[in-house]
């Protein structure tokens, strides 16, 4: 029984020394832990990211800029969400009707005659680039704001003063090119000034107005944005 004891105790003390000797090359020295002991030691955890979506550069709401020099003393005949009728419509004579779905910049008295110069307010792709109905020249930037998809539409623009073609990036702050000849094809009969739109997503829609109020959930008011109208 004495020699089974003794038997045990030495095993016992050969398997802490063995121990202890592991411990001094591992810690004490200051060697390498090796793989299989970091298998059970936390590591840390990545840095994560938030991935930019692919329709622009990630943008918060005070990256964006005005589209117009002096954007703040401009009048804003047509706000965001304002119900238009032929009947009350502070533009005359109106064609439309519905809630307007962007912001209408106005060109000071001196600007009739003269290019004013139209800069993007957002780093992002040019989407499209034709002739619509109701805008003459218009030109559709994919942007993002917060991480979210959004497109951003420039209405009334003189197209041939559009250097650049669907695909090319717009820079912020960059012109984009300059605003339509009043009551000409430029502009599709309509008066010289700038729609700016703010559209929720990476779908194109280019309704300057709905019909239904609620409908207005899926743009942005530009005004909300930075320093777009200031």
């Amino acid at each position: 029984m004495d020699k089974k004891i003794i038997i045990f105790a030495g095993i016992i003390a050969t398997a802490a020394l063995v121990i202890v000797y592991n411990v001094y090359h591992i810690v004490g020295k200051n060697e390498p832990i090796t793989q299989p002991v970091l298998n059970n030691i936390a590591m840390p955890i990545e840095k994560q990211t938030t991935p930019v979506p692919e329709s622009g550069v990630s943008q918060s709401e005070s990256a964006f800029v005005p589209p117009l020099e002096k954007a703040g003393e401009r009048v804003i005949k047509k706000p965001f969400g304002i119900f238009i009728t032929p009947q009350n419509s502070p533009v005359q004579p109106e064609r439309f009707r519905g809630y307007h779905t962007g912001t209408d910049f106005e060109i000071f008295p001196e600007e009739q005659n003269i290019d004013v110069p139209v800069k993007a307010v957002c780093d992002g792709k040019i989407l499209e680039k034709r002739t619509a109905s109701g805008y003459g020249g218009v030109l559709v930037q994919s942007c993002s704001l917060d991480n979210q998809p959004i497109t951003v539409l420039y209405g009334h623009l003189k197209l041939a003063s559009i250097s650049k073609n669907v695909g090319d990036n717009l820079s912020v702050r960059k012109q984009i090119g300059i605003l339509g000849r009043a009551f000409s094809v430029e502009t599709n009969g309509e008066r010289k000034h700038l729609h700016l739109g703010f559209h929720k997503g990476s779908g194109i829609d280019i309704r300057g107005y709905v019909q239904n109020q609620s409908d207005l959930s899926g743009w942005i008011n530009p005004c909300s944005l930075g320093s777009v109208c200031q």
